[in-house]
């Protein structure tokens, strides 16, 4: 059996785009090479997520093994 850790990353909708609805997907690539390249896999996108205590935004969450 295979133990994870797990991390969380924010696009917000201001890098993203004007409408809270739109995805760069120039920036998510780029985000996600970025996680990749340090062993991170996408698990899920949460678009549109209210965050508490930052600025709104597309929450992705990754994961790697141990």
């Amino acid at each position: 059996m295979s133990a994870f850790e797990y991390t969380t990353s924010v696009i917000t909708h201001g890098f993203m785009g004007r409408k809270d609805e739109e995805l760069d997907r120039e920036a998510l690539t780029k985000q996600l090479n970025e996680m990749g390249a340090e062993g991170w896999e996408l698990v899920k996108v949460l678009t549109s997520m209210a965050l508490h205590n930052e600025k709104d935004g597309h929450l992705l969450l990754f994961k790697r093994a141990l």
